[in-house]
């Protein structure tokens, strides 16, 4: 394939690939602000907030996809991966620190970017509709540890692929999938150990009422949970949620102080239930083992396309690992979408079944009232449009999980 020919290819993926996302974001859009009123959930009051709350955020998503495209176009057009490419060479000829500072640097520009809408969504539309519980001092603190945490423990992975490619070459990409799923695994397994707690304060349940409905549950279905802690969510939002992660003595139910806070002991139960289900219907387990045929794809075709001129040339750069790994994350991004879609659908039939778990092995409607309450709380989009659905959402509407529920 030329360069010309790629070239054209690459900012035709760009611009369809934002044309497509624009107009599953307005059918979106326009399918919500069209819903009708639902008195089980909403007030008239709710209702109507809750509509102003979808057209506040969707303004913001749409300035904030319309300047990354704009940034993209121009990114490709003019050639400034190659410009930045020369810049960081002025550094150092080593591979591996030329891929640490290229994409470093690139770190700091998208965020920079990107980080005036994080700011207005976060103390100007959350703020107003009485979600936000982030203070400057936590959001500064966040930013910090994120970038810390993306230095040590992404460099150390970049550091590690970039060296197999130098030792192995053409077999790089057995190697590198091993090394990325050896990560993916240990965070599942110790996120909550090692991570979370930088961000988070994790504090066992307190004994009283509800630990003891927790626990008898648990006995109930036969189900050893010694790693239950209520997380302070409420410091950054009062949306409340609750998690599982982990695999054998190292499984971990999280549950956010907001959920405690909002939900009755039935509704909490119910909950956990739920949580409980995806391990004891091996939902974790096939998502991991998706997740790790489609890594075998995407490093599969990574190393195709490293070290061939035509896909640094395109970006008017010198071969590296690095610009390969750029030219990869657009030109592939359709086939990223796909796989998207398939882990999406899988993932929601794990809600589905993980909902019928909760309420065939616990009171059958404290699952639906708990997440109606949610719902009221948090002013959920009641009528997603299903094109949208499809593509972007993890887990079920509201609607069709109560629905699934009666």
């Amino acid at each position: 394939m030329s360069t010309d020919t790629l070239f054209q290819l690459i900012l035709g993926i760009i611009v369809v690939g934002y044309l497509i996302d624009t107009w599953l974001d307005v059918l979106n859009f326009r399918h919500s602000q069209a819903q009708e009123w639902n008195q089980d959930i909403f007030t008239k009051e709710r209702h109507e907030k809750s509509l102003a709350y979808q057209r506040e955020k969707f303004r913001l998503s749409t300035a904030s996809s319309l300047l990354s495209f704009i940034v993209s176009v121009c990114a490709i057009g003019f050639g400034l991966f190659g410009v930045l490419d020369d810049y960081v060479r002025n550094f150092s000829t080593n591979p591996i620190v030329l891929a640490l500072l290229f994409f470093g640097a690139y770190g700091v520009i998208t965020t920079i970017l990107s980080i005036g809408f994080e700011i207005y969504g976060t103390f100007s539309i959350e703020e107003r509709y009485g979600f936000n519980r982030t203070s400057v001092a936590t959001f500064i603190s966040d930013l910090l540890k994120n970038f810390l945490v993306t230095i040590i423990l992404g460099g150390a992975i970049l550091s590690l692929l970039v060296w197999l490619y130098q030792v192995l070459g053409a077999n790089f990409w057995i190697a590198a999938w091993a090394v990325i799923m050896a990560v993916i695994l240990f965070l599942f397994a110790f996120q909550t150990s090692v991570l979370l707690p930088l961000f988070n304060k994790l504090t066992p349940l307190p004994e009283g009422e509800l630990k003891d409905a927790l626990m008898s549950y648990c006995k109930s279905q036969g189900y050893s949970i010694k790693r239950l802690f209520v997380m302070d969510g409420s410091k950054r939002s009062s949306k409340a949620n609750a998690f599982f992660s982990g695999i054998g003595k190292s499984r971990t139910i999280v549950l956010f102080d907001t959920l405690v806070e909002k939900l009755s002991t039935d509704e909490v139960t119910s909950v956990l239930a739920h949580e409980i289900g995806h391990d004891k219907r091996k939902h974790t387990l096939v998502l991991f083992i998706f997740t790790s045929v489609q890594m075998f794809i995407f490093t599969f075709l990574f190393g195709l396309i490293l070290g061939r001129e035509e896909f640094a040339n395109v970006l008017g750069a010198e071969p590296s690992f690095h610009i390969a790994a750029i030219t990869f994350f657009i030109l592939f991004s359709p086939l990223s979408m796909l796989l998207s879609w398939l882990f999406n659908t899988v993932s929601r039939r794990n809600e589905f079944d993980a909902d019928q778990f909760a309420t065939s092995t616990y009171k059958a409607g404290a699952m639906k009232s708990a997440l109606e309450k949610m719902a009221s709380e948090e002013l959920v989009n009641l009528s997603p449009h299903p094109w949208y659905v499809k593509v972007h959402y993890s887990h079920p509407p509201l609607i069709e999980r109560v629905k699934a529920l009666q």
